[in-house]
């Protein structure tokens, strides 16, 4: 039980800027940082949160269902209940600095129509992000700076860019949510108006709200093919099998509001939870619907992150209470051993899955019972992170071997673990 008469440490938030070539103009973000950051040396995996203006996740009275608390707030209680591990928060500006021109997270066709609002500039929201801030954000905060260690999750317009700059750039994130995201019908056919195509009323539009972004200079209508290039259902048909095979490999946590309003979130959701599960991409949130009252409001976004940053904590492979690997932990607190099923003939191979919670070199190999090496299965540097590896049964000189039991050893600089297991043939 925790000592409640200990003080407990809150994460710190700070508003910064840096300049953004891409769009050619200073651009803040809000961050926040876990508790003894200062103190530690090690690094941290780091949360992406879009939904329009960077301050809006950390506004504790965005709207008036907030009452007081956002989301550094939700960070510190779930870290102080050991519920997630440490990890650095992004709150990212996806819109000019008034918030009143959306970003999207595209790169825009019509940047002069927003000439009006400060912090637009050329409108290449999407480079943006992925050539200027998150790179910015690995060289000045000790982040882990690769897919394991990054994530992404939005509400409403926020879960569409999580979502799509997921899709479209498969190597960025490894941990992507969404809540009541304004996602893109397949298309743009609102399969809800099966008489009229292109009927996405909230994308495929006649008005201003997306103009810059997506209506060429002079022209009336909104250019479909751009939108069709942001569009994550169709994106994905488009992509080569291995990048579609990447994309597979995220862990994606997307929920809705129980109630639809006008634009139809809830659907689109649906929509393409639906179309993702036809291409073999699972949403491992633990339903669809956040609640039975759930609405499109900043408490239950909220609530969707209560469950999900405890979802990003696992995928990222960091350990609650701070045990995400600090520099001299014991080698045994930073590897965990999940599982290894050698016992199946029907498979003819062993199985191994394990976790890595610091980021590290590790040699992996099988021994007989009489401590006889039979082979090296890897021997390089981890991610932070969950592993699979399989051995299909055949030592160094690709002979097979016999069915028994065997020792699967780990080996770091810091120390070594052995688990025995069965291989049947």
């Amino acid at each position: 039980m925790k000592d409640q008469s200990l003080p407990q440490k809150s994460g710190t938030v700070t508003k910064e800027q840096f300049f953004s070539p891409a769009l050619g103009v200073t651009k803040s973000y809000y961050i926040y940082l876990p508790p003894g950051y200062e103190e530690s040396q090690r690094r941290y995996p780091a949360l992406y949160l879009f939904r329009g203006h960077e301050k809006e996740w950390f506004d504790p009275y965005q709207d008036h269902t907030r009452g007081g608390a956002a989301i550094q707030h939700l960070a510190d209680e779930l870290l102080q209940a050991g519920a997630i591990g440490e990890m650095i928060l992004v709150g990212v500006s996806m819109a000019s600095d008034d918030g009143q021109v959306f970003g999207l997270g595209v790169n825009f066709l019509n940047p002069g129509k927003a000439r009006k609002h400060k912090g637009v500039g050329s409108g290449r929201f999407e480079d943006y992000f992925t050539r200027d801030l998150v790179p910015h954000i690995d060289a000045a905060y000790r982040t882990i700076p690769e897919r394991a260690g990054r994530g992404a999750d939005g509400f409403s317009l926020g879960g569409f860019c999580s979502v799509m700059l997921a899709v479209k750039h498969p190597r960025l994130f490894s941990s992507v949510g969404s809540y009541d995201g304004s996602f893109m019908f397949r298309n743009f056919d609102d399969p809800r108006y099966t008489l009229r195509k292109k009927s996405d009323r909230l994308w495929v539009r006649s008005d201003d709200m997306f103009a810059p972004a997506f209506r060429s200079p002079g022209q009336k209508s909104y250019d479909i093919d751009h939108l069709l290039s942001y569009n994550p259902l169709n994106l994905l048909e488009k992509l080569p099998p291995e990048a579609r095979q990447e994309v597979r490999g995220i862990k994606f946590y997307i929920k809705a509001a129980a109630y639809d309003g006008y634009q139809g979130n809830r659907d689109r959701s649906l929509h393409l939870v639906t179309l993702f599960q036809l291409h073999g991409i699972e949403n491992h949130a633990s339903a669809l619907i956040l609640s039975s009252d759930a609405h499109h409001n900043w408490k239950f976004a909220d609530l969707h992150m209560r469950e999900t940053l405890q979802k990003h904590s696992e995928t990222f492979g960091v350990k609650p209470n701070g045990k995400s690997g600090a520099a001299g932990d014991n080698f045994l607190s930073n590897l965990e051993i999940i599982s290894v099923e050698g016992s199946d003939p029907l498979r003819r191979t062993a199985l191994i899955h394990y976790r890595v919670y610091q980021e590290m070199p590790l040699r992996i190999e099988v021994f007989n019972l009489h401590g006889e090496g039979e082979i090296v299965l890897k021997n390089e540097k981890h991610a932070c992170g969950h592993h699979t590896l399989e051995w299909e049964g055949r030592n160094a000189a690709e002979q097979w071997v016999s069915s028994g039991a065997y020792y699967l050893q780990f080996t770091s600089p810091e120390g070594s673990i052995r688990q025995k297991f069965v291989l049947l043939r």
